[in-house]
């Protein structure tokens, strides 16, 4: 009698949850949305609040204060809007301008070859992707863990094995 209602009581209580726990926020936070625009080409060419801009300098990860020009280039777009308001001028990146090289296919773009198309597929689109490099030494790891586990089974079947013990030799005794 007290299992069933235990079982009742415990579905009843994930039910409970899982229907009035708050979704998590649906939209991403603008600051969010501006580092990753900075992330994509090392250049934030969106139009912001003023407030994203702030909030995304603060909400910097260390690592990328410390090695990359976000902050700066975050910093630059952040003038750039105050300056023209809601017409953000193209192309003033602050970087030196070079000719753009063009290519008569793909509509401008360089050719791709197919570990470039590889890496597209299957690499970090936005800020809060999860690293290629670190895609490949995971997938490094889990082939040395199973090589790991076949050597470690086949020494077990190895040691299974029942070696026959060897005949008694027959020597002169033993014949009649």
């Amino acid at each position: 009698m007290l299992k069933p209602f235990l079982i009742l009581t415990t579905l009843a209580a994930t039910l409970a949850l899982t229907v009035s726990a708050a979704p998590a926020s649906a939209k991403t936070p603008c600051w969010k949305n501006v580092i990753g625009d900075w992330y994509v080409d090392g250049r934030v060419d969106g139009t912001y609040p003023i407030p994203c801009y702030e909030q995304a300098i603060q909400n910097l990860p260390d690592d990328v204060r410390s090695y990359a020009d976000a902050a700066s280039e975050i910093r630059r777009a952040m003038l750039d809007r105050l300056r023209h308001k809601d017409q953000p001028t193209k192309g003033s990146s602050g970087k030196r301008s070079v000719a753009p090289l063009t290519f008569s296919k793909n509509g401008g773009e360089p050719p791709k070859g197919l570990v470039s198309r590889l890496i597209d597929k299957i690499g970090p689109s936005n800020a809060d992707s999860v690293p290629l490099p670190l895609l490949v030494l995971a997938g490094i790891a889990f082939l040395l863990l199973a090589a790991a586990g076949g050597s470690f089974v086949a020494r077990r079947l190895q040691a299974r094995r029942v070696v026959p013990a060897p005949a008694p030799a027959e020597g002169p005794r033993d014949r009649p």
